[in-house]
């Protein structure tokens, strides 16, 4: 299998229009094919990528298509998009991770933490309270500049003892960080160059990526 494909989005976008098990079912071969194997695809060729950008090592993980609907008043059964997150071998679940998203109309790559833990929040806050605040706020902008969207920040308020009017109130509102490069065409993904190609663009991430990654 060379990996995504206009098949991939052609069953994504049946499955948008016909969320139910019984189409699901019926198109099993197709979502085998360009669904399961294409993901399994682009992710060997992926990690080897992203190790050459940071030096580091990566597995890889593919979101399940089976929606959790234990607390959703939406019953649809599955989603309609494929998300697939790297992350780095060793150091634990507060390690930067690099994401993919894919769906009719859009291709999303991204970087970052999608949560602190409440371990690593007072970590986060020392540094982004002090000196190396400064320096992320560049990077960020610079990162912005190119087209990177940011999330938005969690809290409403900076928290204590940090002073509302701080320098780096933003960061310090935060219980996460992630930056994201939107595509309107999702068949940059696609075929054996789709990894190089997205791997090519989460490149404007990595500074970003190098000052998380510090501890």
């Amino acid at each position: 299998m060379n990996g995504f494909s206009a098949e991939t989005i052609h069953f994504l976008t049946g499955l948008r229009a016909h969320n139910s098990r019984d189409w699901f079912a019926a198109n099993r071969a197709v979502y085998d094919q360009a669904l399961r194997a294409a993901s399994a695809a682009f992710c060997a060729r992926m990690e080897p990528l992203l190790a050459a950008t940071t030096g580091l090592r990566y597995r890889s993980r593919v979101f399940r298509i089976n929606r959790d609907l234990r607390f959703s008043r939406d019953k649809s059964p599955y989603n309609t998009h494929i998300h697939i997150g790297f992350l780095q071998e060793g150091p634990g679940e507060d390690a930067p991770a690099w994401m993919i998203s894919l769906e009719p109309g859009q291709l999303s790559l991204g970087m970052g933490n999608m949560t602190l833990s409440q371990a690593r929040l007072g970590a986060w806050r020392d540094r982004v309270g002090g000196p190396e605040g400064a320096t992320l706020l560049g990077l960020l902008e610079v990162a912005q500049g190119q087209g990177a969207r940011l999330n938005p920040t969690d809290l409403k308020r900076v928290p204590a003892p940090y002073p509302a009017d701080h320098p780096c109130a933003g960061l310090l509102r935060r219980k996460s960080l992630s930056l994201w490069l939107d595509h309107d065409d999702p068949s940059l993904a696609f075929g054996p160059d789709g990894p190089a190609a997205c791997a090519t663009r989460l490149r404007l991430l990595a500074p970003v990526h190098a000052w998380l990654n510090q501890r």
